[in-house]
């Protein structure tokens, strides 16, 4: 192979990860590519006569753009240029968060930047605009910069949160583009569209916000745009409670095409006047018409009914990506379920998890892969927020900043109570949308916050989570409820979680924590369901301890690297064959009901009883279900206590003051 002239590797070392064959070389095109982006280099680069370069991308830029992204000139491609005609080659331009025209677009003016926000208001992605009409997307990359490309960035609605906090029934315009729907939206009319441009609705990973809602797609009058306005209608056809069709009428100044448009033709009018024309519009707009094929069949006009069945064309439901908040363990949109024995560290796991996401930290088993921070809402029943949640969260390494405690309700007559899942949703989403880029949610237990509905009913059961799944849906959060295991000795991991069957049926993901039982000291986390892959491998991690300012030592989750093989029915097989496990658990149950017999008393109370007793506080609190113990707590604060009583005992608790 020829050795590359001074010009051929002026131009090679500016192309990092080229590949060279003979006389011939590809690289990735500075002008559209951002490597690694999973296809073929598209630049080529070759030796031409006289060693001058010749660049083809065949992604179809021209070589003076490429020139121009290189910081060269084009007189750098003649390797015999005089002196007089080179000129001084310039630095490539690096994209920061203050910077809006990437490297790959020299010839264009930036105009502006659309951001596309997810449903608590963190920032995903922007889409930038130029001048000549061009588009671009990038995503933040952590550190106050930019990444051009939309690699695992879920797309959503532009202007999603205004979208979800609007009245339910506001008409929503479905515009073409962004300029569309911010000129639409600056009337005080809702507004949105998908990202990427007419014809690409199927990309977005839901449309779910538009479900249920008064839609009007404002229909750009072109080909692309009538084709465009169709595929929205159909994909939305029986989710929408309504959908029109709306051409703009054209204007005394001119044609008029698309929504920015029409408001441009109206300049000067006020903004209630032509928010209120364009309602009009939107009411006398002609109604979508579906299909022929996707039209529900009369029933026969001999036939009397009182309802009809409502049909879904499986060709118009639009293809949702999966994501994760957990890559393969915990899903977003989705609700996850915990289920283990007291004392394995359930709650202490949780806390793990929200330290990560409120930092972005790697998880266990993705070293190096930083996350993207988020908010994190907990409902705690049994650990108090000053003396338990703060510290373990320190010790963890959590921003504070971004996780709060959902610890009571307060209602219209200004009286307080605890969160009750039965009358109280509207609180929980409530939260989530305070929450700034919240995306973990944490229940535990989830049987603390039932209210009245029993347990052990599947009706009512389905009836109280299938909202709670709606919720994680709407918003995009994963839902963690947390719960423990039944009394049974032997059978499936699915079937020992605590309660209704309901509970593991309606998670997507459920996981069983449950100690080794070859090391009482070693924790195991274990697929116990997974609807939505298939089952990853088990993890592993122990308690430790690391001092915190002010507090002293406190408990955090210390993974171990190396997978766990063992499934989770395996795992409960080994922990009923161990008699001696066995045993200390009903020794400690026995002592607790010993202990209780007098009367309700605070958990500190009896840690330290167990201490003098000689009984393991870990294995006290694995025994409190085997022994009939509840749980209640009194007071507010750092002045409120949690009581131990037994079953009995209850009146007596309810009326003790700490």
């Amino acid at each position: 192979m020829t050795a590359p002239t001074d010009a051929l590797q002026q131009v090679l070392d500016r192309l990092p990860g080229h590949k060279g064959n003979g006389d011939k070389w590809t690289a990735f095109c500075p002008c559209h590519e951002n490597p690694p982006t999973g296809h073929k280099p598209s630049l080529s680069i070759a030796r031409g006569d006289g060693g001058r370069v010749l660049l083809n991308c065949l992604g179809g830029c021209a070589t003076a753009d490429v020139v121009e992204a290189l910081g060269l000139e084009m007189t750098d491609l003649f390797a015999d240029a005089p002196p007089h005609v080179k000129h001084r080659t310039r630095a490539r331009t690096s994209v920061t968060a203050g910077a809006a025209t990437p490297s790959f677009a020299p010839t264009r003016q930036f105009v502006t930047a659309y951001p596309y926000h997810g449903a608590c208001g963190h920032l995903l992605f922007e889409t930038c605009r130029y001048v000549p009409k061009d588009f671009r997307q990038r995503r933040p990359d952590g550190t106050g910069g930019y990444v051009w490309n939309l690699d695992d960035v879920p797309r959503v609605l532009y202007r999603l949160p205004e979208l979800l906090a609007a009245d339910p029934a506001a008409w929503v315009f479905a515009c073409g583009g962004e300029k569309d729907a911010d000129a639409v939206a600056a009337l005080g009319c809702v507004a949105t569209c998908n990202p990427c441009g007419e014809g690409h609705w199927g990309r977005l990973i839901s449309d779910s916000a538009l479900h249920g809602r008064r839609l009007c797609i404002v229909v750009h009058k072109d080909v692309v745009g009538r084709k465009h306005a169709q595929d929205v209608g159909r994909r939305l056809h029986g989710k929408a409670t309504e959908i029109r069709l709306l051409e703009l009428p054209d204007a005394i100044t001119g044609a008029v095409n698309d929504a920015a448009d029409w408001v441009e033709a109206h300049d000067g009018q006020d903004n209630e006047e032509l928010a209120a024309l364009l309602l009009a519009l939107a009411e006398k707009a002609p109604r979508y018409s579906p299909p022929a094929e996707a039209e529900p069949q009369d029933a026969p006009d001999d036939t009397e009914t009182d309802s009809q069945a409502v049909l879904v064309v499986l060709a118009n439901v639009t293809p949702e990506r999966l994501c994760y908040l957990w890559p393969a363990r915990i899903p977003l949109g989705k609700v996850t379920l915990f289920f283990g024995d007291p004392g394995v560290a359930k709650s202490l796991l949780t806390l793990d998890m929200a330290a990560r996401v409120s930092r972005g930290m790697p998880w266990p088993d993705l070293p190096g892969e930083r996350t993207t921070p988020g908010g994190v809402v907990l409902l705690s029943a049994e650990d108090d927020p000053a003396d338990t949640i703060v510290p373990r969260l320190m010790a963890a390494g959590a921003d504070l900043r971004r996780i709060v405690v959902l610890q009571a309700v307060k209602h219209i007559n200004g009286s307080s109570a605890y969160f009750n899942l039965t009358q109280d949703m509207p609180a929980l989403e409530d939260a989530i949308r305070r929450t700034p880029d919240c995306c973990f949610v944490v229940i535990d237990p989830i049987t603390a916050y039932l209210g009245g509905t029993d347990g052990h009913k599947n009706a009512d059961i389905r009836g109280l989570l299938a909202p709670l799944a709606g919720l994680a849906a709407r918003y995009g959060v994963a839902i963690l409820c947390v719960t423990h295991m039944n009394k049974g000795a032997a059978g499936r991991a699915l079937y020992r979680a605590m309660g209704s069957l309901a509970f593991i049926a309606a998670a997507r993901a459920a996981w069983l924590i449950v100690e080794d039982d070859k090391d009482p000291l070693r924790r195991l986390m274990l697929p116990a369901k997974m609807n939505l892959a298939k089952h990853p491998n088990g993890l592993a991690y122990r308690i430790n301890e690391r001092l915190v300012d002010s507090i002293g030592p406190v408990g955090y989750v210390d993974w171990e690297k190396e997978p766990v093989l063992m499934t989770a029915d395996t795992a409960l097989a080994a922990a009923a064959a161990d008699p001696e496990h066995r045993t200390a658990l009903d020794t400690a149950a026995e002592w607790l009901r010993t202990v209780l017999a007098a009367g309700p008393m605070t958990a500190k109370a009896i840690q330290d009883e167990s201490k003098s007793a000689g009984m393991a506080w870990p294995t006290v609190r694995r025994a409190q279900d085997m022994a009939g113990a509840k749980t209640r707590k009194q007071g507010f604060g750092a002045e409120g206590a949690w009581y131990w009583f037994l079953p009995d005992d209850v009146a007596k608790a309810l009326n003790t003051q700490p």
